[in-house]
């Protein structure tokens, strides 16, 4: 009996009220099952029986568990007698929230694990425990930690936020144009000036910093790029240098650093603002920069960085130090820039070149030229008007060629008589130099002739178009802004105005030698001026001897059209076979000449009207029955002619004049025909 006590004990059975009524419900079932004779009452008494020695079962295991798991708890947790003599040690990091810190038994150190006890402490209450209550929410810790356990208490990790999630933006300019597209170096420089000034501002914690390009040869101060927080900075983008401070350090070179600035000269000081703004210190470095070829120590800045600040004293010597690494930074983008900037013009340039040669290999003559040196200039140089002067033979005149207006607004019409050398174009012409206008206010000479009615705000750019030996024109472009042109403007526009010189002198000397060869090297034929000699030469002769003469004058029909189809090369090849189909079709002793690019000439000498019409007929049937093979094509041609014979007294002029109508209105009827005059 002592035995199955013990036992008892071990286990430390606890049973609650509800258990006890199962446990009779199971006794009284289990008897019952015994005692009744029905066997169907019998079998529900028996599950009953079961069914309750199972639930006491589970009821006292659950029990036993929860009953243990408490006990574990805090079993760090124990009792000290309270004579106990103890140093007291406070780890006011393990202090919890309940009001108790942490007392420890410093007599004896083995005994530091089993000298432990909570102790209240005065400005506090007792409480419960903390495993007798709700724990509190804790807001999440950046970072998961361990704090250090002593050795009975056991370890406990803080909660840990979420990493920050970083993007891809965080780190690259997503939308950035200059990486979407191929960027202009001007772009490209300038995006990165201005990552380069936020930076300098975030750094100094500035006002305002702002980026000043040095203009020596026009005195003045450029901006090209700002960061600021300041809504009174300067609406333009230049101006002169001067006393302020971002002038003293373009003059000098040497950096300006002002602690305190008084608000009285904030005006004269800061030239980019445009009312006073508060600054209160300021500094400005100097920019250096050495191109290819110049000495490697430049003395001179090319720009300037200006950083100012609302604060008093916000700078000392090591900003400027600081600043000296930025600047170093640009003058590296500086000379990127510039070289990017230098292979891309001259890439421009000679695909310009190319594209004007392709062109005049088509149409070889002086209307290409200048159509394609304007269409170039336009790809090139900015502008809101140009014009191109040549020479007029038959005006004995310079003139302008081409005008085109992109303002809209009033300008000079084309084939204007320009006042040699009473004007800027003129100037330019005679002198063979180019010329620039910043200010077309100050210009001394108008730009084309005096009474022209124009107005005068903006800048004029001038170029020659000259060969080595002789100037043929010029060729102007105009900017309603002013100082909108420079020298490499000059640069770039020179080697478009020498190509094109080149070509015009080619032109204009096959003119001089057409002029004085008596034979058109493409037909054989004569050429215009000697058929034109030829012609009085046969007047005179038909004059003194009464033998008449008449005169045939051919055109090819839908010439255009052919040399668009065929270009210029073709239509010659069209005009040689056509000259060798007439050459066959008259008398050796009839006079043959070309007379313009597909105009023929023939005078029929000893023929009058009549005859001369019965001659055109033959001419026109003849052609129109050749084929002609082109390009692994075959098509033939057809001509028009009209027929003039000469009276007594005629001049060739009046010859010419007549014959001319007539071809015009066999032309006019579709072509292939003949008229008589």
């Amino acid at each position: 009996m002592d035995t199955l006590k013990n036992w008892w004990n071990k286990q430390n059975f606890h049973i609650s009220t509800r258990e006890g009524i199962l446990f009779l419900v199971s006794i009284v079932s289990l008897a019952s099952s015994i005692m009744v004779d029905i066997f169907w009452l019998r079998i529900i008494m028996l599950f009953i029986g079961m069914g309750s020695a199972v639930s006491i079962y589970l009821l006292m295991s659950v029990s036993q568990r929860e009953q243990s798991g408490g006990d574990d708890a805090n079993p760090y947790i124990q009792e000290h007698p309270e004579s106990a003599q103890v140093k007291k040690i406070v780890f006011d990091d393990l202090q919890s929230s309940y009001g108790k810190h942490i007392e420890i038994d410093d007599e004896e150190q083995e005994q530091f694990e089993e000298g432990i006890r909570i102790v209240n402490t005065p400005q506090q209450a007792i409480e419960p425990l903390p495993e007798m209550r709700e724990p509190e929410e804790v807001e999440p810790i950046a970072a998961a930690t361990e704090a250090p356990a002593l050795e009975g208490f056991p370890s406990v990790k803080k909660e840990a936020a979420p990493p920050r999630e970083f993007q891809v933006s965080d780190f690259f300019d997503v939308n950035a144009e200059l990486y979407r597209n191929e960027g202009e170096p001007r772009a490209e420089f300038n995006y990165l000036l201005n990552k380069v000034l936020a930076a300098i501002k975030d750094t100094l914690f500035a006002h305002t910093v702002a980026f000043f390009w040095v203009n020596e040869e026009k005195e003045q101060m450029v901006l090209e790029a700002r960061i600021t927080d300041c809504g009174h900075f300067m609406h333009t983008r230049r101006f002169s240098i001067g006393s302020d401070l971002v002038s003293n350090v373009a003059k000098t070179g040497k950096p300006e650093l002002l602690t305190t600035v008084n608000p009285v000269s904030e005006l004269e000081l800061f030239m980019y603002y445009t009312s006073s703004s508060g600054v209160r210190s300021f500094t400005g470095v100097p920019v250096f920069y050495a191109s290819p070829g110049e000495e490697l120590v430049p003395q001179k800045p090319v720009a300037v960085v200006a950083v100012d600040s609302i604060v008093e004293d916000a700078f000392g010597e090591e900003t400027i130090e600081q600043l000296g690494k930025f600047t170093k930074l640009i003058s590296s983008l500086i000379k990127s820039y510039t070289s990017k900037y230098d292979l891309l013009v001259d890439s421009e340039v000679l695909q310009s070149l190319k594209k004007m040669q392709t062109r005049l290999r088509g149409d070889y003559s002086v209307f290409s030229v200048v159509q394609s040196l304007a269409e170039e200039t336009s790809k090139l140089v900015g502008w809101d008007y140009l014009t191109v002067v040549l020479f007029d033979e038959t005006k004995n005149t310079w003139v302008a060629n081409k005008v085109m207006n992109r303002a809209y607004e009033p300008y000079i019409a084309p084939e204007q008589i320009i006042e040699f050398p009473d004007s800027i174009a003129g100037r330019t012409i005679k002198n063979n130099q180019f010329t620039i206008v910043e200010n077309l206010n100050k210009a001394p000479l108008p730009r084309f002739f005096k009474e022209e009615k124009i107005t005068t705000q903006g800048s004029f750019l001038s170029v020659p178009i000259s060969s080595l030996n002789k100037c043929y024109g010029s060729l102007n472009i105009e900017s309603r802004e002013t100082e909108n042109f420079t020298r490499k403007d000059v640069n770039t526009l020179s080697r478009l105005t020498d190509n094109a010189a080149t070509t015009l002198e080619i032109l204009y000397l096959n003119e001089i030698i057409r002029e004085h060869v008596i034979v058109d090297e493409v037909t054989g034929m004569y050429s215009h001026k000697f058929f034109m000699q030829r012609m009085a030469e046969e007047l005179q002769r038909s004059e003194d001897t009464d033998i008449e003469v008449a005169m045939l004058m051919m055109s090819v029909d839908h010439a255009n059209e052919i040399s668009q189809r065929y270009t210029q090369s073709g239509l010659e090849r069209v005009i040689t076979i056509l000259s060798q189909g007439i050459r066959a079709s008259i008398r050796p002793y009839d006079v043959v000449g070309r007379l313009d690019t597909n105009k023929f000439g023939v005078l029929l000498i000893n023929t009058n009207a009549n005859e001369a019409q019965i001659w055109a007929e033959k001419i026109r049937k003849n052609i129109a029955s050749l084929t002609i093979a082109l390009e692994d094509k075959s098509f033939s041609v057809t001509i028009s002619i009209g027929v003039c014979g000469a009276v007594s007294g005629m001049k060739r002029e009046e010859l010419l004049a007549n014959t001319v109508t007539v071809l015009h209105r066999a032309a006019e009827t579709g072509g292939n025909a003949v008229r008589v005059f």
